[in-house]
């Protein structure tokens, strides 16, 4: 495929499964991926660390935080692709743009607001849900960029074929869980896909619901939307008094009377959402459920994982990875794979700034103690695996503003103390030029010249260089004055 801006020109493939086959939709889309093919695509190994170990400790700073961007496919990531993959395509299916009855369904939308009496959608949902920080968000996104987000057609088969495809759409439902909020979060995750400034701006001036609504079906299926990602879900808790059933609703109209498929994504409190109502439960699980589930201390992900993390270490002494280690590493995270990043992450930091330069048990939980006491609460009831205290989970976890100033730079005493040790170490080098003795040998008193004016005896370097008739001249000659003032500082001589 060719690129232009944010969109890709399509081209076309030849399709083995029967009903994928004649829809430009589809042949447009990447080919199918094994297993292998989907982890290779969706790992991120950045680069390991090596001769930067031997940097200065202010640039390992910095290649710290390359840990953030690992991303270990796991069981779960092939599995979830898997179904994403099946979710598109068949979401396509009854969508053919090639087909008449798919341009009637389109015309009737807006023409009539409501489908064709002959479309029957081949939608289908999918629900993702999961502990906070467990790597949801992370998994989808990964897959999400196996696949274009916008793909322009020409011409299809000697035909004419004008049309901006957007094969997937995410959207985070807003913390007020209104419909309106989501409504315009729409746009702009369109605008973003397209690389215009378009909607967004034309329907913020929009009050009424319904408008809104109708304007989000008929562009939906004007650009063949093949999936809504619906991300946090949970916040529908917070809508207001039929907010809820409102929103989930629209999700319903746009699975049956659009046939987009839709994906909602949230934590495990996002079940209850539909268990009042059998029909949006059983929309829920269209394709299923993945549970991303705490893993236990021996899980072969949670091993595999926190192996690929462990190399990614810039301090001198990479300890090995002991079974003591890797228990204190579970208790200390339970498992969530947020956590046990943003340990390592503020472990190596604190190793570095104060020269220890390697992990130990004893500093990870130090490290858990001071710098991770935000989410205590969280991960003692983890710990507990009592069912009351882990539904409050989402609850007991602080805001994200706090999570980011948890990840900020070190106390603020630790800090000053390492630089005080860094400006005093100038000094020093020229302290060594002056001698206990000289120091301490007393001027003598000055005697009568036969000008008769005062002249100083000089008993030591000092007192000669004080008495000369150019001093800074002599200073230098002394090599007492640095014309680089920093030139013996630890920080620099390392470099």
């Amino acid at each position: 495929m060719t690129s232009s801006g944010n969109l890709v020109a399509a081209m076309y493939r030849e399709l083995a499964v029967a009903q994928y086959q004649g829809n430009p939709l589809i042949e447009a889309l990447p080919a199918i991926r094994t297993e292998a093919e989907a982890a290779a695509a969706m790992a991120l190994f950045p680069d390991e660390p090596g001769d930067e170990r031997s940097l200065s400790k202010e640039v390992r700073l910095h290649c710290i935080d390359r840990l953030l961007q690992l991303i270990q496919p796991l069981p779960i990531h092939l599995e979830l692709e898997s179904a994403m993959s099946s979710l598109i395509r068949s979401g396509y299916v009854g969508r053919n743009p090639a087909m008449p009855s798919t341009w009637r369904h389109v015309y009737s939308l807006a023409v009539n607001g409501g489908p064709d009496s002959g479309f029957r959608s081949s939608a289908s949902t999918l629900s993702v849900v999961g502990l906070s920080g467990i790597g949801k968000s992370t998994a989808l996104e990964s897959i999400l960029r196996l696949y274009p987000q916008a793909i322009r057609h020409r011409k299809y088969r000697g035909k004419e074929l004008i049309q901006v495809q957007i094969p997937w759409l995410k959207v985070e439902c807003p913390f007020d869980g209104s419909l309106s909020g989501l409504c315009h979060a729409f746009f702009r995750s369109l605008d973003r896909a397209i690389g215009e400034d378009r909607y967004a701006r034309r329907y913020r001036s929009v009050k009424g619901i319904v408008q809104l609504v109708h304007q989000i079906e008929q562009i939906a299926s004007t650009h063949f939307v093949g999936v809504l990602i619906i991300d946090e879900l949970q916040h529908l808790r917070a809508a207001k008094t039929g907010g809820k059933d409102n929103m989930l609703n629209f999700f319903v109209n746009l699975i049956n009377s659009i046939g987009i498929p839709v994906v909602f994504v949230g934590t495990n409190s996002m079940i209850g959402l539909f268990a009042d109502v059998m029909r949006n439960a059983r929309r829920a699980t269209g394709l299923g459920l993945s549970d991303f589930k705490q893993p236990m201390a021996d899980d072969p992900a949670w091993t595999l994982l926190v192996e690929a993390a462990w190399q990614y270490q810039w301090v001198h002494h990479v300890e090995p990875l002991t079974l003591e280690m890797r228990a204190v590493l579970y208790d200390l995270t339970q498992g969530v794979t947020d956590f046990l990043i943003k340990l390592l992450v503020l472990a190596q930091r604190h190793a570095i700034h104060t020269g220890e330069e390697r992990l130990t048990v004893g500093l990870l939980r130090t490290i858990a103690d001071a710098r991770m006491q935000l989410l205590k609460p969280a991960l003692g009831a983890l710990r507990s695996g009592d069912a009351q205290r882990m539904a409050q989970f989402e609850d007991l976890l602080p805001a994200n503003r706090q999570i980011a100033a948890m990840m900020g730079p070190q106390g603020q005493d630790e800090m000053v103390s390492t630089r005080l040790s860094v400006l005093h170490a100038l000094r020093r080098p020229q302290a060594s030029h002056v001698t206990a003795s000289e120091e301490d040998v007393a001027p003598e008193p000055s005697v009568a010249t036969g000008a008769g004016e005062p002249k100083l005896v000089a008993t030591s370097e000092a007192g000669r260089i004080a008495a000369c008739e150019d001093p800074l001249t002599a200073l230098r000659e002394a090599e007492w004055v640095s014309s680089d003032a920093l030139e013996f500082s630890s920080v620099y001589s390392a470099s």
